[in-house]
């Protein structure tokens, strides 16, 4: 199982262990609210704590799980009705005040999500704006890495053409390299060739600085992680 697969499954199970968590407390308060609201006279308003079970809702991940809850808290306050012993207070009243509380339910499960999509909306942004920092970064740090490169590469083939005015400077008095000579080109080519080849082959780059203050590649040595500007 590859590294993402593993989160994504750590995820989703800690996604179900917290509803079903959400699910337990909610059902446990709704049940206790319901148990109160029989043990109350009629016209009194029981059904209004059944808005702390909405909020309770807002804890699992599904949105559609706070509705389904202010769905049931409506039902359980019709069936407090019921339930419920009698009382001396006029129905009207009795009917208002289950009308308010169903009324506070519902409108805490509407603004409680409209808040809940307002705070995904902003952390989506959020994980935008962190997202374009980071491609940011990269592409400065990919810009600074060959930057570095291309002094290096200029600082090798600088040295190889100083190198090349001493064998033009005895073609011109002689009209042609002794053996000697030659032996000494093919060896500033094979050694200028291999710097290339070490500066390809680098599995990590770690910076040196070079003639004027300025700042290269270190290819002769192995990079250290302090030193390391980049890895492949």
């Amino acid at each position: 199982m590859t590294q993402p697969d593993f989160i994504n499954e750590n995820m989703f199970d800690t996604e179900n262990e917290t509803s079903v968590s959400v699910y337990l407390t909610c059902g446990f308060v709704a049940l206790i609210v319901l148990l109160v609201d029989f043990m109350t006279p009629l016209g009194v308003a029981s059904g209004v704590p059944y808005v702390v079970v909405v909020l309770l809702s807002l804890k699992s991940p599904e949105k559609r799980f706070t509705l389904i809850v202010a769905s049931i808290c409506t039902i359980l306050v019709g069936v407090g009705y019921f339930g419920s012993p009698p009382s001396d207070i006029p129905m009207y009243q009795v009917f208002a005040n289950r009308t308010m509380a169903i009324l506070v339910i519902w409108v805490t499960a509407v603004l409680t999500l409209m808040q809940r999509n307002k705070v995904h909306e902003l952390h989506q942004e959020r994980l935008k704006n962190i997202q374009s920092i980071k491609e940011v970064e990269i592409r400065e740090e990919k810009l600074r890495v060959l930057k570095a490169t291309m002094r290096t590469v200029q600082d090798i083939t600088g040295n190889f053409l100083n190198n090349l005015h001493y064998f033009k400077f005895e073609i011109e008095a002689n009209k042609t390299l002794s053996p000697e000579s030659v032996k000494k080109l093919d060896a500033l080519i094979q050694d200028t060739s291999q710097r290339i080849d070490k500066l390809g082959s680098l599995d990590e780059v770690r910076e040196k600085r070079m003639a004027g203050d300025m700042i290269g590649i270190d290819y002769e040595h192995p990079a250290k992680d302090e030193d390391t500007i980049s890895k492949k």
